[in-house]
């Protein structure tokens, strides 16, 4: 059996001490590893303008059915379900739906379709303060007989010194551009309109990826 002591002598012996000298100069002879100065960045907000902001090559745009009536609300309904991944739904509703839709019988083709949702008749901005947090577009009844989407509530990032905050829309009629008016004269229009908004009650879609190492 071989024990290993330690003792005070007057000299290291010549081998053991070759051998430490060595392991001193390997040690020095070491990569440093590239992963030991990566970080993990702190998490910070991250808003996409506008929130809901569908592509443009996947924003419906409006048409009519055999009689020439428009289906704006099915547009919008469509736009709805393209935000919330799933285009299915959103390809079914297309082939199924078209023409005028009032409130009742939007909410009832989706009663029907099973598809749950949250509404409001009342103009409520906290419904669409909700749909912003949580990056839901809503279809909303604006202009005269006609249903767009909203897409957002926001600064306009263009513009850093202002600080008026702004409904952003998207009209099925025109979907290339989002349209931006003041929240106050937006709310006032959309009363005007009759106040109704509706959007799934699927889950959120979850904010763009950013980069969260530091090196």
């Amino acid at each position: 059996m071989l024990i290993l002591t330690r003792h005070h002598g007057p000299k290291m012996k010549p081998f053991y001490a070759i051998v430490c000298l060595l392991c001193l100069l390997c040690a020095g002879c070491v990569d440093r590893d590239p992963l030991s100065d990566v970080r993990l960045a702190a998490l910070r907000p991250f808003v996409e303008v506008p929130v809901a902001s569908l592509p443009d090559s996947l924003r419906p745009v409006n048409w009519t059915d055999a009689r020439g009536s428009g289906s704006c609300v099915n547009a919008s309904s469509m736009f709805n379900f393209r935000w919330t991944n799933q285009p299915d739904l959103a390809n079914w509703w297309r082939k199924t739906y078209a023409g005028g839709e009032t409130e009742t019988s939007i909410r009832r083709a989706h009663d029907q379709a099973r598809v749950p949702y949250y509404y409001t008749r009342s103009a409520d901005r906290s419904f669409l303060e909700w749909a912003t947090a949580t990056r839901r577009s809503a279809l909303i009844w604006y202009y005269p007989s006609h249903c767009i989407n909203f897409v957002g509530y926001h600064r306009d990032p263009a513009r850093p010194t202002d600080p008026t905050v702004y409904a952003w829309l998207c009209d099925n009629n025109r979907p290339a551009r989002f349209i931006k008016i003041p929240e106050p004269e937006f709310g006032r229009k959309w009363l005007s309109y009759g106040g109704f908004g509706l959007t799934p009650a699927a889950p959120p879609v979850p904010p763009p990826l950013f980069n969260a190492i530091e090196s």
